[in-house]
């Protein structure tokens, strides 16, 4: 039989590590170099173990071990309060990613409003549509 510190021994280890993991975590953040460069090469391998995931079901089967219930009260008692953090954090981000958004819609020509709703929707939001789609691409 092999032996272990058991349940309580390691929850308690666990959480005495808690006050120290944001130091160590910001330490391991700026210690890293290349980041996104080895990301964008290791694609093909990202790919392939998503594919193998998909095959073995593994989010299905971790979903399977919540429920609706557990997600809704940790996204109320946990994620509501880091949510505006969050959001202030990344003002500029969004700035960003939206002026993107705007000007593409901007620079959408429409024709004008006719009494047609349907020739409406195929010329006017249609072209909106797809600014906004080949801009994703």
């Amino acid at each position: 039989m092999v032996k272990t510190k058991g349940l309580e021994m390691t929850r308690k280890n666990w959480e005495s590590a808690i006050g120290g993991v944001p130091e160590k975590y910001k330490a391991g953040v700026q210690g890293a170099d290349g980041v996104i460069e080895k990301a964008i090469a290791a694609e093909s391998l990202y790919a392939e173990r998503v594919q193998q995931a998909i095959s073995a079901q593994s989010r299905v089967k971790g979903l399977q071990k919540t429920s609706t219930a557990e997600w809704k009260q940790k996204a109320v008692n946990k994620g509501a309060s880091r949510i505006a953090t969050g959001m202030n954090e990344s003002k500029d981000k969004f700035a960003r990613g939206m002026s993107e958004v705007i000007s593409t819609i901007e620079s959408v020509q429409i024709s004008d409003r006719t009494a047609d709703p349907m020739a409406n929707v195929d010329n006017r939001v249609k072209p909106i549509v797809a600014a906004l789609a080949n801009l994703k691409r």
